[in-house]
């Protein structure tokens, strides 16, 4: 039986659409972040962007204006 300890944790990558109906975004403003360079994509294979969900989360914190840091 493998060591639990030695796991990785490995995120799954979701299209943006995906990740846009997570968040209640809409699909076309996290696009734009994309093509923009806010938030990091991937295209493995066919060209389609894939984003992992805990980077756009990051990039929306980091743009956070105001409030408590939580």
């Amino acid at each position: 039986m493998p060591d639990s300890t030695n796991l990785i944790h490995i995120e799954s990558l979701l299209t943006i659409q995906q990740a846009a109906k997570a968040l209640g975004v809409h699909t076309w403003a996290l696009r734009r972040a994309v093509n923009a360079g806010s938030i990091p994509a991937y295209a493995p294979f066919n060209g389609r962007k894939l984003v992992r969900l805990s980077e756009v989360i990051a990039a929306i914190n980091a743009s956070k204006i105001g409030g408590e840091n939580v």
